[in-house]
C-alpha cells in the first residue's frame, strides 16, 4: 500500500519541504509536540529531501508473500522437540543455524564476504580448585566454608587476594544522573567491597531503581563489578537483602561440581577469556548469615544499614572497622569453542553499501533433566524466540524474491547466545563483517508470537523517536493497526538491538509481552498467534523498506544508560 503523495510532482515537493520547515519549528511547541512529530515522519515516507523525488512505494509482493503458512514450517521446525530447546551452545543449534542458512540460500538471500556464517568464539568456565575465604578480626580468623557460607559467582574471576580491606559500599550503584552513588565520598582502590543485591527501594513503584523503570540496568552483577573496578576495587562480596524472605543465605551459582544435580554443561559462558577481561582477576562471591555476622557484628546491623539508605535514598558507605579479608582465593578453568551467527544481505538498487539490520536471536536455553522422564523437559522456545526468527526468515525471503529492491540493503541476522547475555549480537557488533558506521538502523523482533487484543510493545522510541514514528505512519496504513505501547524500557537491555544502540545506531524492538510460558517448558507452538505474528513482520517489513529508502539518515539520540559498563 501506498501513500497518495508518492506521484507528486516537483512543484509538490517542494511545497511539502516548505511545509516540513515550518513543523519542524512547530514540533517542538509542548502542545503539539507528538502530532507533529508523526507529520514529520509522514513527510520523510512520503518525499526525498535531497533530490525532491518520491519514495518508491512498497510492492505489494513483498507483503503478500509473507504468511502464516510459511510461518508456521519455521517454528514447527526451530521449536520441535527434536531441536532440543536450541541451547547455546549444541548440536541442536548448529542444525538450526544450518537451517536458517540454507533457507537464506534457496530464497536468493546473498551471503556477505563469501559466506553466511559469523563465526565467534565463547569461553566456558567452571570452578577449579582452590577455593577459599576467610575473614581476620580483631580477635581472630574465621574461615568460611564453600558451599554453605560462600559461593562464586558466574562472573567471578580467579584470583588470590591476602589481607584487604573491606568496604561497605551500599549497594554498589552508581548513578550521578540520578543523584544516587555508592562511592561518593569513599575510597575503595586496593579494597574489597561489601554490596547488597538490588538497589534503593526497588520494589517501590516510586522509586527509579524498579525494574518497571529500568533499574535492572544498574544491577546486574556484570554492572557492579564493573562499577567497583572503575572506581578501584579489588574483589566484591554480595549479599541478599537481609530484610528479603530468603534473607543470608549463600546462593551464587548452581556450579555442577557443588550440586551434582545439575547437568555437567550448566555452566557460564563468557565471550571473552579471563585472561582478557576485566574481571580476570576480579573475584565475586555470594555470602550466607555467617559472613554477615563477621563482617557487622549481627544480622541486623546490616539490615539497619540498608533501611538508612532506602529511608533516605542516600548513600551510606563505610569502612569495615577491625575486618579484613585474610585470604580470598577462587579458581576457574576455561574451555575455549566457536559459535555462529547467522547472516545473508539482500542488496539495495542505489545505496547498497548503507544497510538495515533486521535481526532476532534464534538460540534457546536447552533441556532440562527431569527427576520423572515421563515429563517434559524441553524447552522449545516457540515464542522465545522461534517466532522472531521466523518472521526474520519470511522478511529475508521476500525483501530476495521481491522486485524493485529499497534504496539501502537489508541485512538478516540470526543471533546465537542472546539467552547466554546477548553474546552473539555482542560478537557481532564488536567485530563486525561490514563497517558498523554503514548501519543505518536496526529492527529487532523478539518474543513477537503471543500478541493478545491487538497490542504490540516497540522499545528504542527515545533513542530515535523519528524512527517510531516512521513505524507509527506504517502502522496506520495497515488494514488492522495494532495498538503500540511503549512502556518495556526495562526489557531493553535483555534483547539484541541493546547493543546496537550502544553504538548509536536507531533501533526498533518489536516485543508482544512476557507471559507464564516464558522460559518454561510451556512455550509451545500451540499458543502462537500466527495471524498477528504475520501482521508484526508485514509491519516490521514495511518500516524496514522505508528507512532502507529514504534519503536521509535518522538520528540517534544518546540515553545515559546506553553507556553501562557491562562485563561479559
Amino acid at each position: 500500500m501506498s501513500f497518495p503523495f508518492e506521484y507528486i510532482s516537483y512543484c509538490g515537493a517542494y511545497f511539502l519541504k516548505s511545509t516540513f520547515r515550518f513543523l519542524f519549528i512547530l514540533k517542538y511547541q509542548t502542545y503539539m509536540k507528538r502530532t507533529y512529530s508523526i507529520i514529520f515522519a509522514f513527510l520523510i515516507v512520503t518525499s526525498s529531501f535531497a533530490g525532491n523525488l518520491p519514495v518508491q512505494p512498497i510492492p505489494d509482493l513483498l507483503l503478500q508473500q509473507i504468511t502464516e503458512y510459511k510461518a508456521k514450517e519455521h517454528i514447527e521446525f526451530l521449536a520441535s522437540d527434536a531441536m532440543r530447546g536450541r541451547n547455546t551452545p549444541s548440536p541442536e543449534l548448529e542444525k538450526a543455524a544450518e537451517y536458517i542458512a540454507d533457507y537464506f540460500k534457496k530464497a536468493g538471500v546473498e551471503p556477505i564476504n563469501g559466506t553466511y556464517f559469523h563465526n565467534y568464539n565463547l569461553f566456558k568456565v567452571n570452578l577449579g580448585e582452590p577455593n577459599a575465604f576467610s575473614i581476620k578480626t580483631k580477635d581472630s580468623t574465621v574461615a568460611f566454608k564453600i558451599k554453605d557460607d560462600f559461593i562464586p559467582f558466574d562472573v567471578t574471576g580467579a584470583t588470590t587476594l591476602v589481607d584487604k580491606e573491606i568496604v561497605f559500599a551500599g549497594y554498589g550503584i552508581s548513578a550521578p544522573e540520578i543523584g544516587y552513588d555508592d562511592y561518593s565520598g569513599i575510597d575503595v582502590k586496593g579494597k574489597v567491597v561489601v554490596v547488597i543485591r538490588g538497589g534503593p527501594k526497588f520494589d517501590d513503584t516510586t522509586s527509579p531503581f524498579t525494574w518497571k523503570k529500568g533499574g535492572i540496568r544498574y544491577m546486574t552483577h556484570d554492572v557492579k563489578a564493573a562499577t567497583a573496578i572503575k572506581n578501584g576495587a579489588i574483589g566484591m562480596i554480595v549479599f541478599n537483602s537481609p530484610r528479603s524472605s530468603n534473607a543470608l543465605r549463600a546462593s551464587g551459582f548452581p556450579w555442577p561440581s557443588l550440586f551434582p544435580k545439575m547437568a555437567s554443561d550448566a555452566l557460564p559462558l563468557k565471550i571473552k577469556s579471563n585472561k582478557e577481561s576485566l574481571l580476570a582477576h576480579f573475584p565475586i562471591i555470594h555470602c550466607g548469615e555467617r559472613a554477615a555476622i563477621t563482617l557487622f557484628g549481627t544480622v541486623e546491623n546490616l539490615k539497619n544499614a540498608q533501611i538508612a539508605i532506602d529511608t533516605l535514598m542516600k548513600p551510606a558507605s563505610f569502612l569495615l572497622q577491625n575486618v579484613k579479608v585474610e585470604d580470598l582465593t577462587i579458581t576457574t578453568v576455561e574451555k575455549e569453542f566457536t559459535v555462529r551467527n547467522v547472516m545473508g544481505i539482500v542488496k539495495g538498487s542505489e545505496k547498497p553499501d548503507e544497510y538495515v539490520v533486521i535481526g532476532s536471536h534464534y538460540d534457546h536455553v536447552g533441556a532440562s533433566q527431569p527427576n520423572d522422564p515421563t515429563k517434559d523437559s524441553i524447552y522449545n522456545g516457540a515464542d522465545d524466540n522461534a517466532s522472531g526468527t521466523a518472521g526474520m526468515l519470511l522478511m529475508a525471503e521476500s525483501f530476495a524474491q521481491t522486485d524493485p529492491k529499497p534504496k539501502r540493503s537489508i541485512v538478516f541476522l540470526a543471533f546465537s547466545g542472546e539467552e547466554k547475555g546477548l553474546l552473539g549480537s555482542q560478537a557481532f557488533t564488536d567485530n563486525p563483517p561490514l563497517p558498523l558506521e554503514n548501519c543505518v538502523s536496526m529492527l529487532n523482533m523478539d518474543m513477537i508470537g503471543r500478541a493478545e487484543q491487538d497490542s504490540l510493545c516497540i522499545g528504542g522510541n527515545t533513542r530515535c523517536k523519528e524512527l517510531a514514528d516512521l513505524n507509527e505512519v506504517e502502522n496506520n496504513q495497515i488494514e488492522k493497526p495494532f495498538s503500540l505501547h511503549y512502556n518495556i524500557e526495562n526489557f531493553f537491555f535483555r534483547s539484541d538491538q541493546a547493543n546496537f544502540a550502544k553504538k548509536k545506531i536507531p533501533v526498533l524492538f518489536y516485543f508482544t509481552g512476557e507471559h507464564k510460558d516464558y522460559h518454561k517448558v510451556t512455550d509451545e507452538i500451540s499458543k502462537i498467534n500466527f495471524p498477528d505474528l504475520v501482521r508484526i513482520t508485514k509491519l516490521c517489513a514495511r518500516t524496514a523498506w522505508k528507512t532502507a529508502s529514504i534519503d536521509e539518515r535518522l538520528p540517534y539520540t544518546p540515553q545515559k544508560s546506553d553507556n553501562m559498563d557491562i562485563i561479559h
